[in-house]
């Protein structure tokens, strides 16, 4: 592939980020003696502020991480667990069908700080001052407005006017829409973000890692989530039910939370090893993708032509449909992921890859998995 930019290369590292201030946020931790974990953690946090529109403080984060050390790629599961509350007999006595995607209702404990915070403690150098250094910058002096985080704003603007007012105060700032380049400023997630590093300075002399898990005691066991709880259960938000609600979470969900650190799901395509988190993520439809590929003599297909790219797809939609089908929780489901990425069920799998039309049916096997039931969490 032809392209004006130029392979970056690097002598004692390399960062790729979703942005190029997130990207220097990164670069700067090297300088500080800090290792790639570091300079990946820094980047991750000046991110939340860059792209809040893509993730955030109360968002999730899934993370790989190859250990030297250790030898060994591990999963750090930074998905948040849903609130004890958010039962199935809830919502049907709720009158609801389908969690919404917006609004309090799919809340979940924030997993997103806690991992990148079991990362630093495990496998970085630095203090999480260090690596938040740059993200406090960045919120409280602001960044230049990007084309993707104002498009956001804009297709939101008339629910952050009438519903999310709190939000609009920080992204709509005097009633007006910014436009590309104006400084964006966040000074409340400024004030959070030096509220942690607080607490990690309060018990600096108890050593590197008692240091860092006080600041996460802080945001699951202390100020910031009584915060999270008092204003997500004072301000009925709407959604789209059509109706306000309030967030499920309690506190007792915020305190019983955990960040694990797991194995990871692999396969091997060729002459290499692939490693996903688990299927409480959709990384292992990547995995499912190329086993099913493996079948296919790509190389004897012209790049990018219709029959490359049918095969590419149809093969994406039978991953995807097994993700529907029986991706969830691993500690409330058994997700048959031996199975599913065996070759005798991909064998079986790439039989229904019909090169002459789309598969538009029921894509999901029915799996007998000896016996096992397999159930969505």
């Amino acid at each position: 592939m032809n392209t004006s930019r130029p392979v970056i290369t690097g002598r004692k590292g390399v960062i790729a980020a979703g942005h190029y201030l997130a990207t220097s946020a990164g670069l700067k931790m090297f300088a500080k003696g800090g290792n790639a974990i570091d300079a990946g953690v820094a980047a991750g946090l000046a991110l939340t502020v860059l792209k809040p529109n893509q993730n955030s403080l109360g968002g999730e984060c899934p993370i790989l991480v190859y250990s030297p050390v250790e030898k060994k790629v591990v999963s750090i599961s930074g998905q948040g667990t849903a609130p004890g509350k958010a039962t199935v007999q809830w919502f049907k006595d709720n009158g609801i069908e389908v969690i919404p995607g917006d609004g309090f209702l799919g809340a979940a404990v924030p997993g997103l700080f806690g991992a990148y915070c079991t990362a630093l403690m495990k496998y970085g150098r630095l203090t999480l001052k260090d690596v938040m250094e740059p993200a406090i910058d960045l919120a409280e002096n602001g960044f230049p407005l990007h084309r993707g985080l104002r498009d956001c704003i804009l297709f939101e603007e008339k629910k952050f006017r009438e519903h999310w007012t709190t939000t609009a105060d920080t992204f709509i700032p005097g009633g007006r829409v910014q436009e590309l380049g104006e400084a964006v400023k966040q000074p409340a997630l400024g004030k959070t973000l030096r509220k942690l590093v607080q607490s990690e300075e309060a018990f600096r002399d108890k050593g590197r890692e008692a240091a860092i898990q006080a600041a996460v005691d802080c945001f699951y066991k202390g100020e910031i989530a009584e915060e999270i709880l008092r204003f997500s259960k004072n301000t009925p938000s709407m959604d789209l039910t059509g109706k306000k609600h309030t967030v499920l979470l309690e506190m007792e969900d915020f305190i019983k939370y955990q960040t694990r650190i797991e194995e990871p799901v692999y396969t091997d395509y060729k002459n290499c090893r692939v490693f996903k988190c688990g299927p409480w993520t959709q990384g292992p439809v990547f995995l499912q993708q190329l086993k099913l590929l493996e079948g296919f003599d790509l190389k004897g297909l012209e790049h990018n032509s219709h029959k490359y790219i049918h095969t590419l797809v149809e093969c994406a939609k039978l991953a995807f449909a097994d993700r529907e089908k029986y991706y969830g929780d691993p500690d409330f489901c058994n997700v048959p992921m031996d199975l599913l990425l065996s070759e005798e069920y991909n064998k079986k799998q790439r039989n229904r890859v019909d090169m002459g039309k789309a598969n538009n049916n029921r894509l999901w096997e029915e799996i007998n998995n000896n016996g096992s039931d397999i159930n969505i969490g």
